[in-house]
């Protein structure tokens, strides 16, 4: 339903009605370079300034092919919250994309702040005990901030992505949730909660595949038009 062009406009849109300097909407094909580029270093990622930002909201692309960029048959989120010190992978078709967000975790982790640098570095056989643990979905009311720490940030596969009927809505539900995720990271209410995941559980269901349907269209015909 949305290809990388559309979703980089939804980046766009995201980006303006979510006025947030601590938010950085990572652009699809930003995302993919950074997934399928080997050897990155600082120098290469400098000018994103991941080390500012508290909340990085990634596309994953399920393509293998560098030369296509915005090609491929599935769209997810990878989301890095300074304050769990864990980057979450959204996925609306189960986990279909895990190995693609595993990657670009992989690539991206060293240079998202202080609390990642220790991974670069060896680590001793006890260290290495502690971080084999499985690393479980945070509650709602137990992430904690943890952006001094000098573990490495966890990866978390989210049990609670909510589930797409079909198999071509993916771009809806990748919008919905960056859209609750920003929602809910500039919120001022005293009721706010600790993470995201209330709200994504509360607010984002099947009813995307209709609610946000002529939205997308009007995108994809703006596109028309402008390009």
């Amino acid at each position: 339903m949305a290809d990388a062009r559309v979703l980089e406009y939804k980046d766009t849109y995201l980006a303006s009605s979510f006025d947030c300097d601590d938010i950085l909407l990572v652009p699809p094909s930003l995302s993919f370079w950074l997934t399928h580029t080997q050897d990155l270093d600082n120098q290469s990622v400098a000018a994103m300034d991941f080390c500012s930002k508290k909340v990085i909201i990634f596309s994953v692309n399920d393509n293998e092919d560098f030369g296509r960029g915005d090609d491929g048959s599935h769209w997810s989120l990878l989301v890095y919250d300074r304050s769990m010190n864990a980057f979450v992978h959204h996925d609306s078709m189960e986990g279909a994309n895990n190995l693609h967000a595993v990657k670009l975790y992989e690539a991206v982790k060293p240079f998202v702040g202080r609390a990642a640098v220790a991974s670069a570095k060896p680590k001793s056989s006890s260290s290495r005990a502690r971080n084999n643990k499985k690393k479980k979905e945070p509650a709602a009311n137990k992430s904690k901030p943890s952006a001094a720490s000098t573990a490495p940030p966890a990866f978390i596969e989210s049990s609670s992505t909510p589930q797409q009927m079909n198999g071509y809505d993916c771009g809806l539900y990748v919008i919905a949730i960056a859209r609750i995720i920003c929602q809910w990271h500039t919120s001022n209410s005293k009721k706010k909660a600790e993470n995201w995941f209330p709200a994504l559980q509360k607010h984002v269901n099947a009813s995307v595949e209709l609610t946000l349907r002529d939205e997308v269209m009007k995108l994809i015909e703006d596109l028309r038009i402008s390009g």
